[in-house]
């Protein structure tokens, strides 16, 4: 039963920490269509701290099975992957998003 804690504590740490590096990537997102750029770097550099604290997460969960801690996954670590994935997908195409609107403004 600990060890379903353990992966429940796991899974909840990655699907927190990568819903709140989407939601700050779609607020740079936001900013950058103000004009606000700066507030969007700050807002993007913020969005990839929570993608690197979800990110050391799913590596721990990782190691567990690596470590024969657990050969199965279930829904909660298959949703908590999902949103991992759809963060860091997020983050990439916003940041690309943003620099395109910078250099539409340069022009």
């Amino acid at each position: 039963m600990a060890l379903d804690k353990k992966m429940e504590d796991i899974a909840m740490k990655i699907i927190a920490n990568a819903g709140a590096a989407r939601s700050k990537a779609f607020e740079a997102l936001s900013e950058a269509k103000r004009g606000d750029f700066i507030k969007a770097g700050e807002l993007l550099e913020s969005s990839d701290k929570y993608a690197h604290e979800a990110h050391q997460a799913h590596s721990a969960l990782l190691t567990m099975y690596a470590n024969g801690e657990f050969d199965q996954s279930d829904v909660l670590i298959s949703h908590a992957q999902d949103h991992l994935m759809c963060a860091e997908l997020a983050k990439e195409l916003i940041a690309e998003i943003i620099e395109l609107r910078k250099d539409a403004e340069r022009r």
